[in-house]
């Protein structure tokens, strides 16, 4: 997931926030990802990228701006990528 992170969002700030992996662009935590004890969560805030990535996330449980997958062999990766490129282009704000 961290590599995932590494490639799609250019030019943001990698660092531990609460606990975890996030990825900030100019002093705004953006993006993040979890394991937590039931399942791994991805940490979405741009609210329009999450939106318009919201049917291609079939195998996770999807909310406001975390996306729950209970195994790791559920994530799709792919979903996952263009989601993190979409929020890097997206200028929408952070929820």
């Amino acid at each position: 997931m961290r590599q995932l992170c590494r490639d799609n969002l250019p030019g943001y700030v990698e660092s531990m926030e609460c606990g975890m992996p996030s990825y900030a662009k100019d002093g705004v935590t953006e993006v993040g990802f979890a394991s937590q004890k039931n399942y791994i969560s991805i940490y979405a805030l741009k609210s329009d990228a999450l939106e318009a990535h919201r049917a291609e996330l079939t195998s996770a449980n999807v909310g406001k701006g975390c996306i729950r997958y209970t195994k790791p062999e559920k994530v799709d990766l792919a979903a996952v990528a263009r989601l993190l490129k979409a929020t890097a282009a997206s200028d929408g704000k952070v929820c």
